[in-house]
């Protein structure tokens, strides 16, 4: 089954709070139809809103029924951070956290993630050379598009759990 994507947008209002809402979307559209529908619709909430919308972003979910060990465990938690930096190939950094590391990554007595765990140099690599799908290569990048090349460091943080996109 195909799953909607979604456009969120992000409301402020005269105080700077923030709040959001989306609006799903049929499939089957090109990424210039979404972004052209988003743009459309944002004129129609602006038209009803006292506040502004900031922004809108397209998120498309993506089926994961076909992962056979995606559980969780019975030590997970979500407020045990993965706090990888990457570079650039312009050398600025990527911040990217990932709740719910497994304990079994981090090198026993200390709070670096150990780089050479199978399944954490696997991740490693995707991060920094790409991965390989049926329309090509595929990079991850920072904002700016420019792409990740290198790992600075992989450490193990804790936050108070909450959703975070």
């Amino acid at each position: 089954m195909a799953i909607a994507p979604q456009i969120i947008y992000t409301v402020i209002d005269d105080s700077g709070e923030r709040g959001t809402t989306s609006i799903n979307m049929p499939t089957g559209f090109t990424l210039t139809g979404f972004q052209q529908f988003a743009a459309s619709f944002a004129t129609l909430l602006d038209a009803i809103l006292g506040g502004k919308v900031e922004s809108a972003e397209i998120c498309f979910g993506v089926d994961l029924t076909t992962l056979t060990s995606n559980v969780a465990t019975s030590t997970s938690d979500v407020e045990e951070i993965g706090a990888f930096v990457f570079r650039t190939s312009e050398n600025q950094p990527v911040h990217v956290n990932i709740p719910g590391l497994d304990e079994l990554v981090v090198a026993s007595g200390s709070d670096d993630i150990d780089q050479v765990n199978a399944n954490v140099a696997a991740f490693l690599a995707a991060m920094e050379t790409g991965v390989n799908t049926v329309g090509g290569l595929v990079s991850p990048c920072d904002v700016g598009s420019v792409d990740i090349v290198t790992t600075e460091s992989a450490r193990e943080r804790f936050r108070a759990s909450g959703s975070r996109r």
